[in-house]
């Protein structure tokens, strides 16, 4: 039993010990999960109960979790607790399935459903309502992007499925030592090991010198805004909602030149909830417009708090009100020049707990301990994606949190996008109350944790994804520029008032996984459904319950 133990805090360690923008070992999430399929054998060949199997899987994953994401607590000390419980007891379920399977069907099938049921969990956690997949298994190469160019073809899932393989393989020359003791008698297993390392990190090499950049394609000049501002003081406490668009404006002036067509300000850069039916006459639009005018041919592209009224009911976002009639509130962007309308996205992809709490009835009684100093409760989404144009320029409009949806921004890039925007607002996670206990300092270990850089990292994944170049302006991340082929190539200093310019090329045309999307994790979740069922008839036919 200590030994069982033993494995599965192995694995657990060793997965958290692979993350990105943790220890910076991601080679070792090749032999991660090989601890627990020990464990799992023992628990097979000893007949023990299966649920041993889902709570040493439990105990990984929480492990895991707390590892690789533990600076969620800065941001909700019970969110973040019920994140890691939550979330591990979800992931540990087609663990568990797999054990299944193989106990009452067979070897074989059960590490099919070992490789399936991981990737049909990935692809539900990407769709779902309580959606929250910052840890699929390719994401832990997002630190390394000249490893994983074929990040084109088959998107994270494809890095997932390279993980599992090699796990199974590794396993398998495990067993097989321990049976023989011979190294001779490994010589096909290690060979097949070696080629599965080896080949796609080559052909990643072979596919970088290849990948367009666009140096010959027409640009666009953008410059990001970076006010850095503490975002729990932004909406409650802070400086006023004019005073916020007169710093996020002031900061872009030194960075504007001759070539600017936009600026490109973080999420909810413009504090102040909005009227999206009056958003013309709000102060802080017109503000920006009288700002403008100095630069004619410049548009502005910024986060905002916005809402709108509507006679009836419009979706399960609204809200009543007492005097009769609905308003939704939303995170979105607004795109502001000198013409009379403001374009409007709003946020897709919500933040659970903060933006959107699914199944009412169960989570209602939450609502109170999610808590990130901004926007809370039920957000109204846009209904699909859409992107703004800006003379030859299509950007997507993408805000904070989508940008870990490699499916969905892919979305924006069949749509024409021909340049990505990220507006974000990544100091949720810093120990606020140690830094204010500190006199404000923000240049301590409490307030430089890894939840920004880990967002930073899977954004680099997306213009891999659509070999496109990435725009990404952080209220108090990182504000920076990305290629096509995942490289940062300009960035601002992070936590300094600061923006920065540069001409960027527009990249037409679509990637096969833009076009695609999650095909591998789909074509797993046609699967593991019938190896479950089968799994079930089986185990009821030989009377287990």
């Amino acid at each position: 039993m200590g030994k069982r133990f033993a494995l599965s805090i192995s694995s657990g360690l060793i997965l958290g010990l692979s993350w990105v923008e943790i220890t910076g070992f991601f080679p070792v999430i090749f032999i991660a999960l090989v601890p627990f399929l020990i464990l799992e054998e023992e628990i097979l060949v000893k007949k023990l109960s299966s649920w041993k199997v889902y709570v040493h899987a439990l105990i990984i994953f929480i492990l895991f979790n707390l590892i690789s994401t533990w600076w969620i607590y800065h941001s909700s000390p019970e969110g973040s607790i019920l994140a890691f419980v939550l979330g591990s007891a979800l992931v540990a379920i087609p663990f568990w399935f797999f054990h299944l399977t193989r106990r009452y069907i067979g070897k074989q099938e059960g590490y099919i459903a070992f490789v399936v049921n991981i990737l049909a969990f990935e692809w539900i956690d990407y769709n779902w309502p309580l959606s929250h997949p910052w840890l699929p298994f390719g994401n832990a190469f997002a630190g390394f992007p000249n490893i994983i160019q074929w990040y084109e073809f088959t998107g994270v899932e494809g890095g997932s499925l390279w993980v599992i393989l090699i796990n199974l393989i590794a396993f398998s020359i495990w067993k097989k030592y321990r049976k023989e003791h011979s190294i001779k008698a490994l010589k096909g297993q290690l060979a097949l090991i070696v080629a599965l390392l080896v080949l796609p990190i080559s052909l990643s090499y072979i596919i970088l010198n290849g990948v367009d950049t666009g140096e010959n394609n027409p640009t666009i000049g953008v410059v990001l805004s970076q006010p850095n501002i503490d975002p729990y003081e932004k909406f409650d406490g802070g400086p006023t909602a004019l005073e916020q668009t007169r710093n996020l404006l002031k900061v872009v002036e030194s960075s504007i030149d001759e070539n600017t067509r936009l600026i490109i300000a973080p999420e909810t850069a413009l504090p102040n909830s909005l009227e999206e039916n009056q958003i013309e006459y709000s102060d802080e639009v017109q503000m920006t417009q009288i700002f403008l005018k100095k630069y004619p041919k410049i548009s502005l592209l910024t986060g905002a708090s916005t809402h709108a009224f509507f006679d009836k009911e419009n979706s399960s976002a609204s809200k009543e009100m007492d005097r009769g009639g609905f308003y939704e509130s939303y995170n979105s962007t607004l795109l502001i020049n000198q013409s009379d309308s403001v374009s409007i996205y709003h946020k897709m992809k919500l933040v659970l707990g903060t933006e959107t709490l699914p199944f009412e009835f169960i989570t209602k009684p939450l609502e109170s301990f999610f808590d990130l100093g901004g926007t809370s409760g039920a957000l109204g989404t846009e209904t699909a994606p859409k992107n703004f144009k800006i003379g030859n320029a299509v950007v997507a409009p993408t805000i904070c949190y989508e940008s870990i949806y490699g499916e969905f921004i892919g979305e924006f890039s069949v749509k024409g996008a021909n340049i990505i925007s990220v507006s974000t607002n990544d100091a949720w996670w810093h120990n606020h109350n140690k830094c204010l206990s500190n006199g404000g300092d923000n240049n301590q270990p409490w307030h430089d944790t890894p939840g920004y850089r880990q967002l930073l990292a899977y954004t680099q994944l997306r213009a891999i994804e659509n070999r496109k170049w990435i725009a990404r302006s952080a209220n108090t991340g990182i504000t920076c520029f990305i290629n096509p082929k995942g490289e940062i190539v300009k960035s601002a200093e992070w936590g300094v008032a600061n923006s920065i310019g540069m001409d960027v090329p527009l990249m037409e045309g679509t990637t096969f996984y833009a076009r695609n999307g999650d095909y591998i994790s789909r074509v797993a979740l046609f699967i593991a459904p019938l190896l479950l069922l089968l799994t079930f008839v089986r185990r009821f036919k030989n009377g287990k319950v």
